[in-house]
């Protein structure tokens, strides 16, 4: 594709009068490529930057926003324009990528389509202005695309605003409707004793809790994985602590096992207590360190409190959950159906 060829073919398109500063990214080795297609979008008022390099051409990428990339599947050698194409994709999803060809094949175009580009244009005088329309076309796409993209963003933010907002406003209801009631909430989220479940095959550190432990406190000792699945199936723990160097199952296995069928009990796993030692809290995804070093079991008594005030803590987040998705299933399942559909508006939408 030459300047001469691109000159012949120009027809100027009125629709190409909104794209005036529109970036477009040209990756092709030959440097008459460069030259034919930079004057070709020049007159339809776009501004392109022309590399013969993918690395470069990613760089770029990085660094500021194309709305179209032209990428020559030969470039530098038979087909790696494949993998540039998906890169740019990645880098910069908005963007929308024209795959270049100096054959006719259908592989080469699935496989073009594949990687993320939209079409695939041979390289020919004859393909000039299909080029041409192409660009423009693409361009306004990718205008439109992240004016749409970031209209949905402030949606779904103001939606998960909204959201909880109204669980807010939930909460302060029932809590006004069980005050007019007489039913004293508070009274009903104390414990008379927190139950925990310790799983570990030497019975000092639990010992030691039971010992020192403040009033309203009961633990129960098993001495291994198993033993510890079998009584918290058959009873009600607040807390399950677990050992990591229990040797019948993993630790993480149980605890997720705790986590997963008993998803009341807060599971944390603990190593020591000695120099290396850690107590950690089993979340959903992963844990979190909740004493670290930890070198004597009185680290951890001092904070059974917190601990009874953050399972109460829980609990009343618990019940406010509940007693909304009771009175509002319907919403909630509006409600993440138009999440998922934002979701999936952002993250596969046109191009």
């Amino acid at each position: 594709m030459t300047t001469s060829e691109t000159s012949s073919s120009f027809r100027p398109l009125s629709s190409g009068a909104h794209l005036v500063g529109i970036e477009v990214l040209v990756l092709d080795g030959d440097p008459r490529v460069h030259a034919g297609i930079e004057q070709l979008l020049s007159e339809a008022h776009l501004h392109v930057t022309c590399v013969a390099d993918p690395a470069r051409a990613e760089a770029l990428v990085d660094r500021q926003f194309f709305s179209v990339a032209l990428v020559d599947i030969d470039t530098p050698s038979p087909g790696a324009g494949i993998a540039t194409i998906r890169a740019i994709k990645h880098k910069s999803p908005t963007s929308m990528v024209i795959a270049l060809t100096p054959r006719r094949s259908f592989d080469d175009a699935v496989e073009a389509v594949r990687a993320g580009a939209i079409d695939l244009v041979l390289k020919a005088p004859e393909s000039v202005a299909y080029l041409k329309d192409r660009v423009i076309d693409a361009a306004g796409r990718s205008v439109g695309k992240r004016e749409v993209d970031s209209v949905l963003d402030d949606v779904r933010g103001v939606h998960e605003e909204f959201l909880q907002r109204f669980m807010e406003a939930e909460r302060r209801a029932i809590d006004l409707a069980d005050k007019v009631a007489g039913r004293d909430r508070a009274r009903a989220d104390q414990l008379e004793e927190l139950r925990v479940l310790v799983v570990d095959e030497v019975d000092d550190f639990v010992t030691a809790m039971t010992d020192a432990a403040p009033p309203g406190f009961s633990f129960v000792h098993a001495t291994s994985g198993g033993e510890g699945l079998d009584r918290i199936s058959s009873g009600l723990f607040h807390y399950a602590m677990v050992a990591e160097d229990v040797t019948d199952l993993p630790a993480r296995t149980i605890a997720r096992t705790i986590r997963n069928q008993h998803p009341d009990t807060v599971v944390l796993t603990f190593l020591g207590p000695a120099d290396n030692g850690r107590v950690e809290l089993v979340e959903t995804h992963g844990s979190r360190a909740l004493l670290q070093p930890f070198r004597d079991a009185q680290q951890l008594i001092e904070r059974l409190d917190e601990l009874a005030e953050a399972w109460r803590a829980k609990a009343r987040e618990r019940r406010y959950t509940q007693a909304f998705r009771e009175r509002h299933y319907d919403f909630l399942r509006r409600y993440v159906e138009l999440k998922t559909k934002i979701e999936r508006a952002i993250h596969d939408g046109p191009g």
